[in-house]
């Protein structure tokens, strides 16, 4: 049997249940979860009366209080006069004690019960309805109508019971007891209020139907700092200057939470030195109570890491646990987001420590259970205040570890808007239920993750149905990113989110993948680290390659404009030799030793003009095998790209091998993790049935300890009536002889100083 507490409100943590197998489906169970956990935690309470701030700070009461509130709200058409009947059910429940409570059909009927009588003898004195209520939100003009029309529409009395089925979670047998009416004439009327909003919205019955009663009931939810002010803030206050151990001298308190009250207190013993000093509401009579209370301190205790806090010192006020943590300066991330989401390099700076933080935990064997906006500080360390207009540094914190649980203990808590799958399975109607350990956590931190990069979207509980909402989340997903700019981490956070907890990373993990939030830039950076190396490589490749290209085609030209002039050259020695040939011609006849000289220089000409044409042979010759080298370092210069396009595809090729070997390995160590997984559910079954006889043990020795009493109590009852039986025949016997001695006696005596006045007769034998 596994012992569950439950937070339902945005900060707290509110109730404990025992699980014991596969819940019925909603609508046959005479008690949900919630119920259960109610009774519960008024059981456990030792038999001693308490008053209903003892229940509230038990967290008895806070899943129906803004439920209840809304309702009031609705009855009385004004949320000032809500608050007022709110407060006379808290007198009245005070008035009644807490085991009233208990009672068939449970705390919630009788609640708004009670709620609902409040206010109808408030509605009898004052039938006014002038406050305009504070409606929730709608999606659009048209379901605004649709839920208008509900609200409108309806007679009063069937959308009171309308409200209450839908919107306040009630079952039949709670209506009727609200209501005061038999449970088939509140069947009956469900039946006839369901159809009636059916034919005015021409819906069919379903989901989308349920929802649209659900969100016509729905006002906007009282924040939960102003609940656990309301509800948990009339605890035993101490007040500033008062002094804790005579160390710690209260300043004034600074939060109150669903355990215990916080405050700023200085240290006397260290001058100047500022603690953060949490005191318990719950008084520990007993030494089982001690250790319990002494459980939060165990596990921080267990767990050393700069983003989880730690404790300084502890010890006990008038019973009530106390213990001192660090003084941080800052505000919560839930604070922080109300101003403005967190860039994606703020939540990379903020989300990695704490993923670290959890896998610090985990190592030691430590759920957080509670992982949340809220409980995440953002402290601002002192050596990075801002001195020349620059942001402090922040150093992000998990706290709060009143829910913390160990793995060999089976207990799941948390905040239902941020529950993980498999922790709302517990409290839902569905078939298997995994077991809740560490990725739940992993779960909480992503979906915290998501909340701060897109505030405005996280989910909340409409009217405060609960178990509607635990019911969608057992079965469904987060919403995902509607902000563009945020679609990239889609599939990510989808792994993040998987309804597998096995399929989720672990908080280690989680912190190595958190890289995928500057993706985008990272990208940028390599595109830029590759452009500055790949474009002067490949300028200077195309500019040598230019160069020589360049440089051999213009010696090239150079050469055909000498052969050109050359050969131009040539042409006009042969014109002048012809020239002179035929001047020598007509003088041959004159001078024959002139011809003989002429044809001397003919052939000197003829042998110039071949040496002319050898070097212009040689010229090109040479051109063209310095082209044909150029070819070749072209050549050399593709081979050497080729190799290099070779060499990346390569490096890539082994790159996504070393990948997928990994992703092998990561897929071994998962299934290992998987089958240690089953042996230690199977050793906590085993675990859950001795625990079980061994609760069947001290049942016996409790019946045979009050069989014991009972005799005791016979026997003593004997022994008086024995005692008072001889007492009795004692007087008898006395008085039987005065009167034989009266008897005996004459009437006057002869000597009257003869009668003995002081002797005292004998007792009987």
């Amino acid at each position: 049997m596994d012992s569950i507490p439950i937070e339902l409100a945005k900060p707290a943590t509110i109730a404990t249940v025992a699980v014991d197998g596969p819940p019925e489906p909603s609508w046959q169970q005479a008690d949900g979860p919630l119920d259960r956990a109610m009774a519960s935690i008024i059981a456990e309470q030792g038999g001693r009366r308490h008053t209903i701030v003892d229940v509230l700070h038990g967290r008895a009461l806070r899943p129906f209080i803004e439920s209840l509130r809304q309702y009031l709200a609705i009855r009385l058409g004004d949320m000032d006069r809500a608050e007022a009947a709110l407060q006379k059910v808290r007198a009245v429940v005070a008035a009644r004690g807490s085991e009233a409570l208990a009672q068939a059909p449970g705390v919630r009927a009788r609640l708004f019960g009670l709620g609902r009588e409040i206010a109808m003898r408030e509605l009898e004195r004052d039938p006014r309805r002038e406050g305009a209520l504070p409606w929730r939100g709608t999606g659009g003009t048209e379901k605004a109508l649709h839920l208008a029309a509900i609200r409108d529409g309806l007679s009063d009395v069937d959308s009171e019971v309308l409200e209450l089925r839908h919107a306040r979670e009630l079952r039949p047998r709670e209506i009727a007891f609200v209501l005061s009416e038999p449970v088939e004439a509140v069947m009956e009327r469900l039946e006839l209020a369901t159809e009636k909003a059916r034919r005015m919205l021409r819906k069919r019955d379903g989901q989308p139907m349920r929802r649209l009663l659900l969100e016509a009931f729905a006002l906007q939810t009282m924040s939960a700092v102003e609940q656990d002010r309301e509800w948990v803030g009339e605890s035993e206050e101490l007040q500033p200057g008062s002094l804790v151990a005579g160390r710690y001298v209260v300043q004034a308190r600074v939060g109150t939470g669903a355990f215990g009250d916080v405050y700023r207190a200085t240290d006397a013993e260290v001058p100047g030195h500022v603690v953060a000093l949490k005191l318990l509401h719950q008084p520990a009579y007993s030494d089982e109570a001690r250790q319990s209370a002494l459980r939060e301190l165990r596990l921080i205790a267990s767990v050393f890491h700069p983003s989880v806090v730690q404790f300084k010192d502890h010890g006990w006020h008038r019973d009530r646990l106390w213990f001192v943590m660090p003084w941080y300066e800052g505000e919560t991330l839930e604070s922080r987001l109300n101003r403005a989401p967190l860039s994606r390099e703020e939540a990379l700076q903020i989300f990695t420590p704490l993923a670290r933080a959890l896998e610090a935990m985990h190592a030691a064997g430590i759920r957080h259970q509670d992982v949340k906006p809220d409980n995440i500080f953002l402290a601002e360390l002192a050596h990075g205040s801002a001195v020349d207009g620059e942001a402090p540094e922040v150093l992000p914190v998990l706290i709060d570890l009143g829910v913390a649980a160990t793995e060999a203990e089976r207990l799941v808590a948390g905040t239902p808007t941020y529950f993980a799958p498999e922790v709302a399975a517990q409290f839902a109607t569905v078939d298997h239920k995994p077991r809740v350990s560490f990725p739940a956590d992993v779960f909480s931190l992503a979906l915290s993750l998501r909340n701060a990069l897109e505030p405005e979207t996280q989910e909340d509980v409409p009217a405060g149905a609960v178990d509607a909402f635990i019911e969608t989340r057992a079965r469904e997903r987060p919403p995902r990113f509607t902000n563009r700019k945020l679609r990239f981490l889609e599939s990510t956070f989808d792994r993040w989110f998987s309804l597998d907890p096995h399929e989720r990373p672990t908080a280690g993990e989680l912190a190595e993948e958190l890289e995928v939030l500057m993706r985008p830039e990272r990208r940028r950076e390599r595109r830029g680290r590759l452009l500055r190396f790949a474009l002067p490589l490949f300028a200077l490749v195309g500019g040598a390659f230019a160069a020589t290209v360049w440089h051999f085609e213009e010696r090239a030209a150079e050469l055909r404009d000498h052969a050109a002039g050359q050969l131009q050259e040539v042409r006009s020695v042969l014109e002048l030799e012809g020239e002179e040939r035929r001047r020598a011609e007509e003088l041959l006849g004159a001078e024959r030793s002139e011809s003989e000289r002429l044809q001397a220089e003919r052939e000197a000409l003829a042998r110039r003009a071949e040496t002319l044409e050898e070097q212009r042979a040689r010229q090109l010759r040479t051109a063209e095998e310095r082209i044909e080298a150029l070819d070749q370092e072209l050549g050399e210069t593709r081979r050497i790209a080729d190799e290099l396009r070779v060499t990346i595809a390569e490096t890539e090729a082994a790159r996504t091998a070393e990948r997928e070997r990994l992703e092998g390995q990561l897929a071994g160590e998962r299934r290992l993790r998987a089958e240690a997984q089953n042996e230690a559910t199977e050793l906590a079954a085993t675990l859950g049935q001795k625990e079980a006889a061994l609760a069947g043990a001290r049942a016996r020795l409790a019946a045979a300890d009050a069989r014991a009493d009972d005799l005791e109590e016979s026997l003593a009852d004997a022994i008086a009536a024995r005692h008072r039986a001889v007492a009795e025949a004692r007087a008898a016997a006395d008085a039987r002889e005065r009167a034989e001695r009266r008897a005996a006696a004459p009437s006057e005596p002869a000597d009257p100083s003869a009668v003995d006045w002081g002797a005292a007769p004998e007792p009987p034998e």
